[in-house]
């Protein structure tokens, strides 16, 4: 398989991870509201997971509508339609 696609989707898993857990941290401290521990664990996967779809969004482009575009996609003027698609790379 293409190497660089490779990176993109070790890229992605670990977004995908850091999602995970900051979801399953949301619905613990909705439970859970003064647990400080897990509280503070939030904050940093949130953080953790910001700064990972930064990474992937900077090399690899915006995932939603709701992302701030990149410096890239505004000097390229991004198109969602535009190919190729990720799994034609």
């Amino acid at each position: 398989m293409n190497p660089a696609f490779e990176e993109e989707r070790a890229l992605m898993l670990q977004l995908q991870e850091a999602d995970f857990v900051v979801v399953e941290l949301t619905l613990y401290t909705d439970t859970h509201p003064d647990d400080q521990d897990a509280l503070d664990q939030w904050r940093e996967a949130i953080k953790r997971a910001s700064k990972i779809r930064h990474q992937y969004e900077s090399r690899y482009g915006p995932l939603s509508l709701a992302s701030i575009p990149t410096e890239q996609a505004i000097e390229a003027g991004w198109r969602w339609n535009q190919t190729p698609w990720p799994w034609q790379r």
